[in-house]
C-alpha cells in the first residue's frame, strides 16, 4: 500500500509541475496596468519587446518589462516612458515577494522615485534610488528590473547609449556571521559537544532568527526546485546556508541545520525548558503524527508547482515569530507550535516542520545511494 501511495504522490507532483510550466501566463496583466488606465493609454502589440502606447490615435509613449531576482523568486516590472525618453512611471506586475514587503514599498511611495528619470539612468541603490527600510532586497530587485526595462526602450526606440553596470558583491557583517555559525555547527557535531550545540543554537536564535530573519523554509526549497536561484552577489547568505546544509548532508550524512543552527528549534527547546513539563505522547498518536510533515510537504509542493510561486504555501511560522509578520494560517500555526512546545519536546520540529522533513528525505536518499555504491564495489 505504501508503495502505491508513494507512486501516486510522485506522479501528482510531476503533473502539477508540468501544469504550472505550461499554463502559467502573465502576459494578459499588461492590459490592466494602473498606470495605463491613469494616463488613458492604449497598449498595442510589441515590437522587439517594446510596446507602443497610443492616446487619441497618436503614439504617446512606450512600455517595456524588465525582470530580476527578488528574495522570493523572479519579479517583473513595467516601465512606461514618454516620447522624449523620460519615465512616466513604473509598476510591479509579477512578484513572489512576501506581500507585507510589497505593501511596504507602495506605502512608502518607493515607485515615485522613478518618475521623470531618464531612461539611461544607472538606477543604483543608495545613489539614484533609495531603498525602503526592511525591504532592501525587494527594493534592489525592483531597481534592477526597472533598469532592464528602461534600457530596452532606450536601445530599441531612442538608440541611446546606456551605462554598463557591473555586478558588485553585497558583503555585510551578516554573511560573516552566517558563515561563522555554520562553522561552529560543524565543529559542535564533529566533536559531539552538546554545550557547543546549545551555544550555536542560541547564536542561531539571535542572529539567523531575530536579527536576520533568515531561517531555512519551504520557500527556499521551492525556489531550488523551480530554478529560481537568487543572485549570489546580493544573496550570499542564502547561498551559504542552503549550500552548506545540503553539502554537509551529501558528503557527511549529517543534518547540521536542524541539529545545531535552526532558530525555531532553539525557541522550542527554550520554551520546553522554561515550562519544565514533559508529557509523553501516546505512541500510536506520535507514530501517526510523524507522517504529517510528508503530507504537508506534498500538499505544499503541489500548490507551489501549480502556481510557480515558491512562497504561496509556506505555512511555517518562522518569519512570523522573528519579524511578527505572517499570512493566513500562520496566525494559527504559531501559537499552536509555541503552546505545544511547552508540553512536548520539539513539538513542531517532530510533527509539522517541512524543512526537517525535506532534509530527512535527502539524508535517506543519500544513504540509499551510498549503500548501492558499496554493494557494487563488493560485487566488482
Amino acid at each position: 500500500m505504501k508503495k502505491y501511495i508513494n507512486w501516486i504522490a510522485w506522479i501528482s507532483l510531476g503533473i502539477a509541475f508540468c501544469y504550472g510550466i505550461i499554463f502559467t501566463d502573465h502576459s494578459h496583466e499588461l492590459e490592466h496596468l494602473k498606470i495605463l488606465e491613469a494616463e488613458n493609454l492604449q497598449l498595442k502589440e510589441a515590437e522587439e519587446g517594446v510596446y507602443h502606447l497610443y492616446k487619441n490615435g497618436n503614439v504617446s509613449g512606450y512600455l517595456a518589462t524588465g525582470t530580476s531576482q527578488g528574495y522570493g523568486g523572479p519579479l517583473q516590472v513595467a516601465v512606461v516612458s514618454d516620447t522624449n525618453g523620460s519615465i512616466i512611471g513604473t509598476e510591479l506586475i509579477k512578484s513572489f515577494e512576501t506581500p507585507s514587503f510589497v505593501a511596504k514599498l507602495s506605502n512608502k511611495k518607493y515607485y515615485k522615485q522613478y518618475q521623470n528619470r531618464n531612461l539611461d539612468d544607472r538606477f543604483q541603490l543608495k545613489e539614484d534610488v533609495e531603498a525602503v527600510s526592511g525591504a532592501t532586497v525587494s527594493s534592489l530587485a525592483i531597481a534592477n528590473a526597472a533598469r532592464d526595462a528602461s534600457y530596452q526602450i532606450a536601445h530599441k526606440v531612442f538608440q541611446m547609449e546606456t551605462p554598463r553596470i557591473e555586478k558588485s558583491w553585497r558583503l555585510t557583517p551578516k554573511e560573516g556571521v552566517v558563515a561563522l555559525i555554520i562553522i561552529i555547527a560543524f565543529l559542535a557535531i564533529y566533536f559531539k559537544s552538546k554545550k557547543l550545540v546549545y551555544f550555536n543554537l542560541f547564536l542561531g536564535l539571535v542572529f539567523i532568527g531575530f536579527l536576520f530573519n533568515a531561517s531555512l523554509s519551504l520557500t527556499h526549497f521551492g525556489r531550488v526546485l523551480l530554478g529560481y536561484f537568487p543572485d549570489i552577489h546580493t544573496h550570499l547568505s542564502w547561498w551559504l546556508l542552503v549550500s552548506a546544509t545540503l553539502s554537509l548532508i551529501i558528503i557527511w550524512g549529517k543534518n547540521v541545520y536542524c541539529t545545531a543552527i535552526c532558530p525555531f528549534r532553539a525557541s522550542q527547546m527554550l520554551l520546553h525548558q522554561i515550562s519544565g513539563i514533559n508529557i509523553k505522547m501516546d505512541q500510536s498518536l506520535a507514530k501517526a503524527l510523524a507522517f504529517t510533515p510528508n503530507f504537508l510537504i506534498w500538499l505544499s509542493l503541489i500548490l507551489i508547482f501549480i502556481s510557480q510561486n515558491p512562497s504561496l504555501s509556506s505555512y511555517e511560522p518562522f518569519a512570523m515569530l522573528f519579524s511578527l509578520k505572517g499570512e493566513g494560517i500562520q496566525w494559527y500555526i504559531l501559537p499552536t507550535a509555541l503552546i505545544g512546545a511547552l508540553f512536548f519536546s520539539n513539538f513542531f520540529c517532530r510533527f509539522f516542520c517541512p524543512v526537517g522533513g525535506i532534509l530527512k528525505w535527502v539524508i535517506a536518499r543519500r544513504n540509499q545511494v551510498k549503500q548501492l555504491i558499496q554493494k557494487q564495489k563488493q560485487h566488482a
